[in-house]
C-alpha cells in the first residue's frame, strides 16, 4: 500500500494531538495518540432457539450472550513504529491471554489475528487486530463497573494531586537548581525526587497505567489478568510513594536552613509529604478494592510504614 500525501498529512496532524485520546492497553503495551485504533468494532449476539408453532406463533429460548470478536485498525508512526508492531506480533505468536483495555472494555483477550503494513520505510505501520473475548455475564459487568468507578475516582484524584505538587515544586525550585544541589543536609536533591525517573515520576507513570486499565470498563471483575495487572501497578505506585515519603522526611529533618533556597527546599519537601499522605490513602483504598475483586481476604496496604 502506498503512502499518500493525504495519509501523511492526517498522520502528522494526529501526532500533534497525542494527549487528546484515551490510551489503549494491550498486554504491557500502552497505545496513545495516533496509535489508538481508528476503528474498534464491538458487539456480539444473543444465542437463541426459535420454536415455530402452527398458526405463526413462536417460542424463543435464549441461551446466553455470545460476545463477538473485537476488530481494531490503527497505525504506528515514528522511528519505533515497526518495533511497536512487532511487539504485538510476538504476543500473537505466544498465544497466551493478554490484558486489554479500551472504549469502555477491560478484559482478558486472545490475539486471533494481527497484520501490519510496512510503509514509508518503516516510519508508518498500519495494523489490523482481531481479539477473541471471554464469556461475560450481566452480573460480572455490573461488578466491573462498580470497581471501575472506585478506581477512576481515586486514581484520577491521585494523579491530579501528584501533577500539581510536581508542577509547583518544579516551578519554585528548578530555577535555583545550582543552589539546591549544594544545600547542606539534603539526603536527595528535591529536583531528583520529582524529576524524570524520580520516585514521584514513577508513581505518576504507574497510576497513569492503572487509569488506562480501569477507565470505563464493562467486565473488569471477571478478568483476572487485568486485576493482577492493576494490583501490580498499584504496588509499584505504593513503593515509589513510600520512597518519596522517606526521602522527603529525611530531607526535612536534615536540611540546615541558612538561606532562601534551603527554606524553599524544606517547603518543597513538606509539600511532597502532605500530598504523599493523601495519595497514599487513595492508593490503599484502590488496592483494597482490587484485592476484594480478586477474592483476597487479607492484603498488605500498598503504602505502609
Amino acid at each position: 500500500m502506498g503512502l499518500t500525501l493525504s495519509a501523511l498529512e492526517n498522520a502528522i496532524g494526529s501526532a500533534g494531538r497525542l494527549g487528546a485520546t484515551a490510551p489503549v492497553m494491550l498486554g504491557e503495551l500502552v497505545l496513545t495518540g495516533i496509535e489508538v485504533p481508528d476503528r474498534l468494532q464491538v458487539g456480539g449476539r444473543q444465542m437463541m432457539v426459535v420454536h415455530r408453532l402452527p398458526g405463526g406463533g413462536r417460542v424463543v429460548d435464549t441461551l446466553g450472550n455470545d460476545p463477538g470478536r473485537l476488530e481494531l485498525t490503527g497505525k504506528f508512526l515514528g522511528p519505533n513504529a515497526q518495533a511497536r508492531a512487532q511487539a504485538i506480533e510476538k504476543m500473537r505468536v505466544r498465544g497466551t491471554p493478554v490484558a486489554f483495555s479500551a472504549a469502555g472494555i477491560a478484559l482478558q483477550v486472545w490475539i486471533v489475528r494481527f497484520v501490519y503494513s510496512y510503509e514509508a520505510k518503516g516510519a508508518l505501520c498500519s495494523y489490523e487486530l482481531t481479539l477473541e473475548r471471554p464469556a461475560e455475564s450481566v452480573s460480572s459487568a455490573n461488578a466491573g463497573n462498580t470497581l471501575a468507578n472506585v478506581l477512576g475516582s481515586d486514581v484520577g484524584s491521585g494523579l491530579a494531586q501528584l501533577s500539581g505538587v510536581i508542577s509547583d515544586v518544579s516551578d519554585g525550585l528548578f530555577v535555583e537548581s545550582g543552589q539546591l544541589a549544594s544545600i547542606v543536609g539534603q539526603v536527595m536533591p528535591l529536583g531528583t525526587l520529582v524529576g524524570a525517573g524520580g520516585s514521584l515520576a514513577k508513581v505518576s507513570d504507574a497510576l497513569t497505567t492503572t487509569s488506562a486499565l480501569s477507565q470505563g470498563v464493562t467486565n473488569l471483575a471477571g478478568a483476572s489478568t487485568v486485576l493482577d495487572n492493576l494490583s501490580r501497578q498499584l504496588s509499584i505506585s505504593g513503593q515509589g510513594l513510600m520512597s518519596a515519603l522517606q526521602v522527603s522526611g529525611q530531607n526535612i529533618e536534615n536540611i540546615q536552613v541558612e538561606s532562601a533556597s534551603s527554606l524553599s527546599a524544606v517547603v518543597g519537601n513538606a509539600a511532597v509529604q502532605s500530598v504523599g499522605a493523601d495519595v497514599g490513602g487513595l492508593i490503599n483504598r484502590s488496592n483494597a478494592s482490587v484485592g476484594q475483586a480478586l477474592g483476597l481476604t487479607a492484603q498488605t496496604p500498598a503504602v505502609h510504614s
